[in-house]
């Protein structure tokens, strides 16, 4: 039976800090927001205290207006500047608290489907709130570099052939089809560690499994009615090393965006993302890499953070 079509990407937040990365986040939601059915975007700064102190207001009267505001007012005017899609409704917010936790209820309030998040490597700023997002968010998460393509004519799935696979190869599609661009699938497969007792070397039986691979590639993309003529390279794992490979892959290859599916690791709650996909959160990338999550597979938690 062909895997349940998720619903398109309607509602976008978009994680902003007030650095330079944010021209970047606005410029990437605005392609985005092209190539995606998008009907509303809300462009959030989460600030840890919008109070100034008292004696800076005495030094300063002209400072009386309240911070959210003027920032409120910055935001929108840099987002009325680098946003050019019309068909998008867009609103700003300023928050104040902690950023995680206010990022994680509005994903709740505003039915999010989406959220962009810059990752950097020269700019200001580190990856951890990101990188605790990526853990705890409901829904898929949109990691842009610094320096992306302005076009996306190149987009990577790494496959394992499971249902995972299947969702991330479907969002894959939406990014890929109306930017015209060229779908590729990645499946890294382990030699068993007695392949010796078949008498067989390494490199034969590494050539046995990938027959394999390439046998449950044709059945994936038929089940799933995927094109037949999706490319897919095959790769020997190098102890755990997964995320590495994904990476060198798509940098050899030229590709514009890396897709892959986020697996959560109990029952319980999806709080914690598939081994891979987290190393390459975590990883220095300059590759934008979204992670395709089931939306609401962890409202428990965010329902728990409503209650606070």
């Amino acid at each position: 039976m062909k895997t349940t079509t998720p619903e398109p990407f309607r509602h976008v937040l978009v994680a902003l800090d007030l650095t330079e990365m944010d021209d970047t986040l606005i410029r990437y939601a605005d392609m985005v927001a092209k190539l995606l059915p998008i009907e509303r975007i809300f462009f959030v700064y989460v600030a840890k205290n919008l109070e100034l102190p008292p004696d800076l207001l005495e030094e300063y009267p002209d400072l009386m207006a309240p911070l959210d505001e003027s920032i409120q007012v910055d935001l929108q005017k840099k987002v009325n500047d680098l946003f050019t899609t019309t068909s998008v409704e867009v609103s700003c917010i300023v928050e104040e608290g902690n950023a995680i936790e206010k990022v994680l209820k509005l994903c709740k309030i505003k039915h999010i489907d989406l959220i962009l998040m810059g990752r950097k490597k020269s700019l200001k700023g580190s990856g951890i709130v990101s990188s605790k997002i990526a853990r705890r968010c409901p829904c898929s998460l949109l990691l842009v570099t610094e320096n992306f393509s302005p076009n996306i004519s190149k987009v990577l799935v790494p496959v394992d052939f499971s249902g995972h696979a299947a969702h991330a190869m479907q969002r894959a599609s939406e990014f890929a089809t109306p930017a015209s661009a060229e779908l590729m699938m990645m499946h890294i497969f382990d030699v068993p560690v007695g392949y010796y007792k078949t008498g067989k070397s390494h490199e034969e039986f590494a050539r046995i499994m990938q027959s394999h691979a390439e046998k449950d590639c044709q059945k994936f993309l038929k089940k799933n009615q995927f094109p037949a003529d999706v490319a897919c390279e095959y790769e020997v794992s190098d102890d755990g090393k997964a995320a590495d490979m994904i990476y060198h892959h798509a940098e050899e290859s030229g590709v514009d965006l890396i897709v892959l599916g986020s697996k959560g690791r109990t029952a319980l709650s999806a709080i914690l993302m598939g081994s891979v996909a987290e190393k390459l959160v975590y990883r220095d990338s300059g590759i934008p890499v979204l992670i395709v999550k089931n939306k609401g597979e962890n409202m428990g938690f965010i329902n728990a953070l409503l209650k606070i």
